[in-house]
């Protein structure tokens, strides 16, 4: 079972790392590492060390919580309500 909470709005903070598939953003203090995909990942390039913000979806599952993050609101649009379970 996992569930798709919406009590993040978004991660607002110094791009500290990217990579194709995660960035990391320091807020407050705290490093966090979201998942993201390319579409976030071209427009992210270049911009690190700066401030960034990213529309989050996190995902809280038995054994593990994901932070999603999208570049914009309407790529988050795109993100599945109810993501199946990796088996």
């Amino acid at each position: 079972m996992c569930t798709l909470v919406i009590m993040i709005e978004y991660i607002k903070g110094n791009l500290a790392d990217l990579t194709p598939t995660y960035a990391v953003i320091e807020a407050a203090g705290v490093g966090y590492a979201i998942n993201i995909a390319l579409p976030s990942y071209s427009a992210l390039v270049g911009k690190e060390n700066t401030e960034t913000k990213l529309f989050v979806t996190e995902i809280i599952r038995e054994d593990t919580h994901d932070l999603f993050g999208f570049f914009t609101r309407g790529e988050r649009g795109w993100f599945p309500k109810n993501p199946k379970r990796k088996e």
